[in-house]
């Protein structure tokens, strides 16, 4: 629980910073999931200060990034030769960027991490997983959000649009015991099961209080 206490706080001086302006660095941020969503950004705070589309070449979209749901995944950008990933290049600001990474949870948790690809002159992050898990599938928002998106992008054929839109989905269910840390195999039956009790209250407290309210967010201007 620490851990996520000090991700909270950590990311308050993040957006404390945030409302002294946006600075002078710019950066450019590769979005393909729910960030292409135009609700999620806003919701976010974030605008970007350009926009436009970029298909990332010898990459492709995985659905590998375990969501705190039982079979849920979030999207990943793997390597692969001759496929490619289609997304939303934006330019954002380094400080706004800085909140991204909070957002993703990659300070303190450290679940995802920002991934740098230079390509057609322009050198780009995206978030890559650190949990690559296979046999998974991405809830029925979490994939409308990356169906819509792809409906204005020009590099997306028909058929990656089809085959987007035909990826089975899963529903958000039970919570994951292991998604904070996996325990070991050998550990005593009663103490596992403390131990998963113990992972699913702090993920819930999480998810429904410490990652949806802050105490800064409101004051930032987009």
């Amino acid at each position: 629980m620490l851990r996520y206490i000090a991700w909270r706080l950590l990311f308050e001086i993040c957006n404390v910073r945030r409302l002294f302006g946006h600075g002078r660095e710019r950066v450019q941020y590769l979005a393909f999931g729910a960030n292409l969503s135009d609700a999620v950004m806003n919701e976010r705070r974030i605008r970007p200060f350009a926009m436009k589309p970029f298909t990332l070449r010898n990459h492709g979209l995985r659905f590998d990034h375990p969501a705190p749901w039982t079979g849920c995944a979030y999207a990943s950008a793997e390597t692969a030769d001759g496929e490619s990933v289609h997304g939303f290049l934006y330019t954002l600001s380094a400080r706004d960027a800085a909140r991204m990474d909070f957002y993703e949870a990659v300070p303190v948790i450290n679940r995802y991490r920002r991934t740098w690809a230079e390509q057609d002159g322009e050198r780009v992050y995206f978030y890559q997983t650190n949990r690559s898990t296979p046999d998974l599938r991405p809830t029925e928002e979490y994939l409308g959000y990356i169906v819509k998106g792809l409906e204005s992008h020009p590099g997306a054929s028909d058929e990656y649009r089809r085959w987007m839109a035909a990826t089975p989905t899963a529903a958000p269910g039970k919570f994951v015991s292991s998604y904070l840390w996996n325990q070991p195999e050998g550990r005593n039956g009663a103490i596992r099961a403390l131990i998963d009790l113990y992972q699913r209250v702090v993920l819930f407290v999480f998810l429904k209080v410490l990652y949806r309210y802050s105490l800064t967010a409101i004051f930032i201007r987009t």
